[in-house]
């Protein structure tokens, strides 16, 4: 027992994270932060977890931290004016924003900060997210020009996320993958839903967010599925009630299936029976569900542009995200029985070089650094 204490590399460190996500069940930016919250537990340190209502439905999930639940519901008066004062009463050594907003813009000098910013994408798509939506547009602007122009130290998930940060910014973050835990998919054994028995397949995971695609997806399907009537569709997860006219105009409203929220067996009972990934995607930060494909030993049919090409390399059919017609071709590409094998191979060894032991001994290095900065920083 005592040798692996010692082997703890962040033994009674006092972290606080900001943990509001916890309640956003379905969605990487949860997974990214319950992986964490693991990590640091198995490193020794002295866990609390910060949200801005009660805490009560979570804490059965994570038995050994504490939790702290205070202020405002409204996140930005949270995190802009709550946090930095809760923080400066409290002995943190460290505090750690792990998904893209909560970091104070107010000094907190005797605590070290740490962001995640995973992504700047509403910059990079301001016509998509900035000029349409100005009540959404300050807060991000705010949080976002907080975590990468406040925090002590900056982490990004992508090298394509770093060369944005750092054109914008003049900052260079610390690049490390999101992958804290094992890449390879959970659960297995739980079976198929019996509504997809003996189905034929395409899965997409990615939500319906404009910069997802999902109607020219939906176009590109239909035109599939007129030359192939034994395949589906499979979107997986919330957010797409508003899709059934669009469905019932392209003629493909019994050819798509909307699972709604699935566990992780589930989900990982759908990968591994479909056919092809499919992720369309304008821009991302890094591309999580393809790597999720390759563990499934899925195909790939994505976009050569953002993190989407850093993440995939060779072990994708890359189309046109604006073409229907491109994306329907791929997904036809996809399953013809030599590319499908090529892709399977080359997914196998893409995913080789994501292991989640590199990512974590990375982040883990940036906390000891940021640990020893401390010291110097309260010294003088």
């Amino acid at each position: 027992m005592e040798e692996q204490k010692s082997n703890r590399r962040l033994t009674d460190v006092k972290i606080a994270l900001d943990a509001r996500y916890v309640r956003r069940r379905g969605i990487s930016f949860r997974r990214y932060l319950s992986d964490a919250i693991e990590l640091l537990i198995e490193e020794g340190a002295s866990v609390t977890l910060l949200t801005n209502f009660p805490s009560e439905p979570y804490v059965s999930s994570y038995p050994k931290v504490e939790w702290a639940s205070f202020g405002s519901s409204h996140n930005i008066i949270w995190e802009q004016l709550q946090l930095p004062f809760f923080l400066r009463h409290r002995d943190f050594a460290l505090y750690w924003a792990p998904t893209n907003d909560g970091m104070p813009v107010f000094p907190v000098p005797r605590t070290w900060k740490v962001s995640t910013t995973h992504d700047i994408i509403p910059l990079q798509l301001p016509r998509m997210y900035l000029l349409p939506h100005p009540l959404f547009a300050l807060p991000y602007l705010l949080w976002t020009f907080s975590a990468i122009l406040r925090s002590d130290t900056l982490i990004t998930v992508s090298e394509c996320s770093a060369e944005d940060i750092h054109r914008r910014f003049r900052r260079q973050p610390v690049v490390i993958p999101p992958l804290l835990s094992d890449t390879s998919l959970s659960a297995k054994g739980t079976p198929l839903p019996d509504s997809l028995l003996g189905r034929s397949y395409i899965v997409y995971i990615g939500g319906f967010d404009p910069r997802k695609n999902v109607w020219n997806l939906l176009e590109a399907f239909a035109i599939v599925a007129r030359q192939d009537p034994a395949t589906d569709l499979l979107l997986m997860g919330d957010g797409f009630t508003g899709c059934t006219e669009a469905m019932e105009e392209f003629g493909i409203g019994d050819r798509v299936i909307i699972t709604g929220y699935v566990d992780e067996g589930t989900k990982t009972a759908i990968l591994t029976s479909a056919s092809v990934l499919v992720y369309p995607s304008l821009y991302e930060g890094f591309g999580l569900p393809i790597l999720e494909a390759f563990a499934a030993g899925l195909p790939v049919v994505s976009c050569n542009n953002s993190a989407i090409a850093e993440v995939a390399g060779d072990a994708a059919v890359y189309v046109d995200p604006r073409d229907p017609e491109s994306i329907a071709e791929g997904l036809i590409e996809a399953q013809r029985a030599d590319v499908a094998a090529r892709l399977r191979k080359n997914g196998t060894a893409r995913l080789a070089l994501y292991k989640p032991e590199h990512a974590r001994q990375a982040l883990i290095d940036e906390f000891q650094k940021g640990l020893v900065a401390l010291a110097r920083r309260r010294i003088h």
